[in-house]
């Protein structure tokens, strides 16, 4: 059994809605809970999140937003998240595409 649960509500899950590829603008919904739970932690724990762990969470959480349950590779960037393939045909051939010497930031897998 997984233990990552799926999110059916997220635009990942709509077929209609446009998966982006390259560099993912972050959604004003992922901003706004990145900014909530920054919040919520000064509040309840007495600290500031570190900007390293602010920009994890929004590249996470705005993969997820579009991407959720899928294959995908991407890159992390200090502009945010890349998103470089979709799906295992589109991987594959990125892949095939692009030696390792120039992919060693390529993280790949089900987000």
């Amino acid at each position: 059994m997984s233990g990552h649960i799926i999110d059916l509500t997220l635009p990942a899950h709509d077929p209609n809605f446009p998966k982006p590829r390259g560099l993912i603008p972050v959604p004003p919904q992922v901003a706004k809970q990145v900014a909530d739970m920054e919040a919520r932690i000064a509040r309840e724990q007495g600290f500031q999140v570190a900007p390293e762990a602010r920009q994890w969470m929004l590249d996470d959480w705005t993969l997820r937003y579009y991407y959720d349950n899928a294959y995908v590779a991407y890159r992390r960037t200090p502009q945010g998240v890349e998103v470089l393939a979709v799906g295992s045909e589109e991987v594959g051939k990125y892949l095939d595409e692009h030696p390792l010497e120039t992919r060693r930031d390529v993280r790949i897998g089900v987000v």
